[in-house]
């Protein structure tokens, strides 16, 4: 499948604002079932320095400094993907629970990290993942993909564009979820059983008819010899062809597609946020 992808990112600010460096995760990545090709990002103010690197989980990201001050920022990035199913159409095989030899437990160690820290939150994420577990009869496959049916479940029909991921233990208390607090959820249960799990950023084809598009999310876990492989949980499906990754990490807050500040002088400060995203598929 190719994508050409559009998305504007429009900050303004009620007072002239001094930019600090700004990070940006906006380029797809190159892996395997996608390949980047025409891309391009544009920014006004125009910064004074910009370079693409690599961070420490792999993402390409964009570097920008600016001098001067400004009353927006505007960021328009135009995207070129070409996708194919992962592993080539390949279904992995089952793997047992637990996942991992010792070796690669302390490799994998950030993704495993449990998520959670009062005992109240652990205790209600082990009420969720326990019946999964046992349904799934000590088989890997079978658990993850009972739980992305479970974590579909507590599908919020709506946008919540403000705001980072609810933790597990809300989005389990609340019974709903936007995209974001599901793959949270997933990747909670997840390292709860032992599985690495990580954050994904990215887009997906969705339905063509729509005109409001937004950035999506859903989760990556790493099976025994095949790597990283993606679910939605959102969609209820193991991620394909119609997916695109921009970033991955262990936290939803490393994956941030604009990271950066400003300064500004006066008592008081107004800032709006829009984005536009266009998304075409063939």
């Amino acid at each position: 499948m190719h994508f050409e992808i559009d998305h504007l990112t429009l900050y303004r600010y009620s007072v002239p604002v001094r930019l600090g460096e700004h990070l940006l995760r906006l380029l797809p990545l190159q892996r395997a079932g996608q390949q980047p090709g025409y891309c391009e990002i544009s920014i006004d103010p125009l910064p004074v320095y910009s370079e693409e690197i690599v961070d420490p989980w792999g993402n390409r990201l964009l570097r920008a400094q600016f001098e001067g001050e400004t009353d927006w920022l505007q960021i328009r990035a135009h995207l070129e993907v070409q996708t194919s199913p992962p592993l080539g159409g390949l279904s992995p095989p089952d793997f047992p629970l637990p996942a991992y030899y010792a070796a690669d437990s302390v490799l994998l160690a950030p993704y495993l990290t449990p998520m959670g820290d009062a005992k109240g939150d652990r205790d209600a994420l082990r009420r969720f993942v326990e019946p999964l577990a046992a349904a799934s009869a000590g088989s890997g496959m079978a658990f993850l993909h009972g739980l992305n049916r479970a974590v579909h479940g507590f599908y919020q029909r709506g946008i919540r564009v403000d705001g980072p991921p609810r933790s597990a233990a809300q989005t389990l208390a609340r019974g709903e979820g936007v995209c974001r607090d599901l793959s949270v959820l997933f990747m909670a249960a997840c390292r709860h059983m032992g599985i690495a799990a990580r954050f994904v950023s990215g887009y997906q084809q969705g339905e063509a008819q729509r005109d409001i598009r937004f950035l999506h999310a859903w989760a990556e876990v790493y099976l025994p010899g095949w790597g990283w492989i993606g679910f939605d949980p959102t969609h209820a499906v193991a991620v394909g062809a119609d997916h695109v990754a921009i970033a991955t990490g262990p936290s939803a807050e490393l994956v941030t597609p604009v990271e950066g500040g400003y300064s500004f002088q006066g008592p008081e400060l107004r800032s709006t946020l829009d984005t536009d995203i266009r998304i075409s598929t063939y």
